[in-house]
């Protein structure tokens, strides 16, 4: 069935009616009327397999409100065309029948809030700050898709974000994040999760370029994936230090049950780490990623620690994680002088060994001193440190010859064949299968084995 276009107006201030489109039956229908029109239209027009029963083009904030108004029952599509929408746009209580909201291209949106709401998508929309902080916020909701975004608060004095806040399946892939809050005197963060949120899937995202920002961070509930996701380039920060302090590429608080798999993390200066687990985090399995230590346009510019397992400031550490076949290439000495490309909170040494750390099948770049490695792990196997010194057991120090993208080649005889089948991941950072006898890293070797 061929879709119907209409384009919905909000009800003017003054009390003449006017008309919208053309008239029906040869009558002009008042934009209130309109309303009801398109409403009562939406409930006799028979439904298609895709639940998008209408297509209502939409030009200002009030056109807005008026469209989400008249689609509340029966599901739909709103379109934004080209224009800059400042204020907040709001899409609250509704039914569970699908509504998309679809920008055109050069939509620009301030604030868009989804409170209380459910089985919404958002596509295609820039979120930048027009007049004040901009941000796209899914509080009380579930059922909520966010993709092709692009999300920044480039060249004011702004801040973007994407907040989540007490909803549940909610799904956030293909958008970029950049320039966050470069010149905002606020801590700024690109995508923060607060307490309550659960069954989130953040994949497929560029996060890059940003000044002094988190790229992603906050406390969620439960069930966190981040996927095949890229973040790179914490940039060098010139504000306040305790402003450009705040660099983790990626950092929570608490949670349970994450999974951080296929992503590619990049460089920083000042902060913690590339990525940072503080406190109650629980049931986290680290697997496949590739942790960078260079990049080439920054050249003079280093990543210092890969991965941080708990503070040494609080008591309560992450507990039940696995930090299993990546290849981490970070590892430079901090300011406080700890050089390692992973360090692990003292206080495993008085926890049950079975909720201490598993470290199994990674490449990792600097392990100066294992004490806060090794010695607090519940096991290290079959790891190939390229600087410093090995746990005890099968771990080893040496060469593995990747290529500049951190592939194993023909002369990584260190790394193939040699992970541990049993601890380690049927799949590698791509998806392919590991064969029977896998290899150390995130990256399965596919060209011919040398042979003795």
């Amino acid at each position: 069935m061929a879709r119907t276009r209409r384009r919905v107006s909000a009800a003017p201030r003054h009390r003449q009616p006017y008309t919208v489109g053309p008239s029906l039956g040869g009558f002009a229908i008042s934009g209130l009327r309109t309303i009801v029109v398109l409403a009562l239209v939406g409930l006799v027009l028979p439904m298609s397999g895709r639940a998008d029963i209408a297509a209502v083009h939409v030009q200002n904030s009030d056109e807005f409100a008026a469209a989400v108004s008249a689609l509340r029952d029966t599901g739909g599509t709103i379109r934004l065309r080209r224009n800059y929408y400042g204020g907040e746009l709001v899409v609250g209580s509704r039914s569970a029948r699908p509504l998309r909201i679809v920008g055109e291209r050069g939509v620009r949106v301030e604030s868009l809030l989804l409170e209380g709401t459910q089985h919404v998508s958002v596509s295609r929309l820039t979120i930048a700050p027009i007049r004040q902080d901009a941000w796209l916020r899914i509080s009380g909701s579930r059922h909520i898709a966010l993709h092709d975004l692009l999300v920044t608060a480039k060249r004011t004095r702004y801040r973007a974000t994407v907040q989540v806040v007490e909803s549940g399946h909610v799904v956030v892939r293909r958008s970029e994040f950049r320039r966050c809050g470069d010149r905002s005197s606020l801590f700024s963060n690109c995508l923060h999760l607060k307490h309550g949120t659960r069954h989130i899937l953040i994949a497929h995202n560029w996060f890059h370029d940003c000044r002094g920002c988190d790229f992603v961070h906050g406390r969620f509930g439960y069930d966190l994936t981040l996927r095949a996701n890229r973040f790179e380039r914490a940039l060098p920060c010139r504000m306040d230090r305790h402003r450009c302090g705040h660099q983790d590429l990626v950092s929570f608080w608490s949670g349970s049950r994450l999974l951080v798999e296929r992503n590619t993390f990049g460089v920083y200066k000042l902060g913690a780490a590339q990525l940072y687990l503080i406190g109650a985090v629980d049931r986290v399995s680290i697997v496949n990623n590739v942790f960078r230590g260079i990049d080439r346009k920054l050249p003079g510019y280093r990543a210092r620690v890969a991965i941080i397992v708990g503070s040494k400031g609080s008591k309560r550490v992450p507990r039940r994680v696995r930090i299993v076949n990546n290849t981490i290439l970070t590892g430079a000495r901090r300011i406080d002088g700890y050089a390692g490309s992973i360090r692990m909170s003292g206080v495993y040494w008085g926890l049950q060994v079975r909720k201490r750390p598993l470290l199994a099948n990674n490449v990792i770049g600097l392990v100066e001193v294992p004490h806060h490695v090794c010695s607090v792990a519940r096991t290290a196997v079959s790891n190939i440190v390229l600087r410093g010194v090995a746990c005890r057991g099968p771990n080893h120090v040496g060469s593995v010859h990747l290529d500049r993208y951190g592939r194993p080649t023909a002369a990584s005889v260190l790394l193939i064949d040699h992970a541990s089948r049993h601890l380690g991941t049927r799949r590698d950072i791509d998806g392919r299968l590991r064969d029977s006898r896998p290899d150390i890293g995130a990256y399965e070797y596919q060209g011919p084995k040398r042979t003795n």
